[in-house]
């Protein structure tokens, strides 16, 4: 039987394909929608007879109509079902699976851990942005989470513009340009947008748009990475206490795009014993946490290496 995981419809897409109990292909990219080349490919291991989406349609629907994107939530020409069914799938059955639990599935099913803490941080899901789950047994159960707007990776990306990049896809510039600055200019004022662990005081999905400072120069762009990095740090810090207060373990699965800032990564074998994340803990690894969150499965993970966290098994 071969099922497919899909992530697509969003900043990036990717398919998994399993045969049986086998993760037999992963692909990925960065448009909206899937490449032909990947479709042809993925079809040279037959036909799915399930398809297994990696978030829940509706519910992120109504997320943007809280956050007043009323064109993108009134538009049905990119629900799955009609995607699905324009590449030639109309006999495959569907699944949706919640976000953050694709995240965490990919993280632990593909892991060596049998208890473990699991910390998911990205931009946001549906409505979750921030969660922490604990693997134990085979089973996965969250424990903690924070919803829209309370969002490091929206926190991130809305810096991330205001200092000239483009949001959700050179975060790593802010990262880079960090090392050149000093924060203690700017560090009261970007420390001042949280109340607490992963408590925005200001939606920043469209961006930083009250910044009191004037930016006059290439300087200020690297104190206030550094600044942002920072406060990032301080942040993600607080949520590995609670994963680690809340499971009572020392090992570690990381995923969601949060987990790609490798200034932070550096920090993690002093906290934790044991540490796991795929090379993209991102939306692309969420098409194989599809298929494992309903499986329940472990697999033998072979497509790469995580190049942004030292890995400790």
């Amino acid at each position: 039987m071969t099922i497919w995981g899909v992530n697509a419809l969003n900043h990036g897409h990717s398919i998994a394909v399993f045969s049986g109990h086998e993760l037999s292909m992963l692909t990925s990219g960065s448009g909206d929608e899937l490449d032909k080349s990947s479709i042809f490919a993925a079809f040279n291991y037959g036909g799915p007879s399930e398809v297994y989406w990696y978030e829940r349609p509706l519910i992120k629907k109504f997320r943007q109509l809280r956050a007043g994107q009323y064109s993108t939530a009134f538009d049905m020409s990119v629900m799955p079902r009609r995607y699905l069914d324009s590449i030639n799938l109309k006999y495959a059955k569907l699944k949706y699976t919640p976000h953050h639990a694709s995240h965490a599935a990919a993280g632990y099913y593909t892991s060596p851990f049998n208890h473990c803490a699991i910390v998911v941080l990205d931009a946001i899901g549906e409505f979750e942005c921030a969660t922490i789950w604990e693997g134990k047994h085979g089973e996965i159960k969250k424990v903690w989470s924070r919803s829209y707007p309370n969002s490091l990776g929206l926190f991130y990306s809305a810096f991330t513009q205001l200092i000239g990049y483009k949001p959700l896809l050179e975060e790593h510039l802010l990262q880079r340009d960090s090392e050149l600055g000093d924060p203690k200019k700017y560090y009261g004022t970007v420390k001042s947008y949280f109340d607490g662990v992963v408590g925005l005081k200001y939606n920043l999905h469209r961006g930083v748009l009250d910044w009191p400072w004037p930016i006059v120069d290439q300087q200020d762009k690297y104190n206030i990475a550094a600044a942002v990095q920072q406060v990032f740090e301080e942040q993600v810090d607080m949520v590995m206490l609670i994963a680690r207060r809340l499971t009572g373990s020392k090992s570690l699965v990381y995923m969601g795009g949060c987990a790609m800032n490798s200034k932070y990564n550096k920090q993690l074998p002093k906290q934790w014993d044991y540490i796991w994340s795929l090379p993209n803990p991102g939306d692309a690894s969420s098409a194989v946490g599809a298929v494992l969150y309903h499986s329940q499965q472990r697999i033998n993970y072979k497509f790469g290496v995580a190049k942004h966290i030292d890995i400790i098994v």
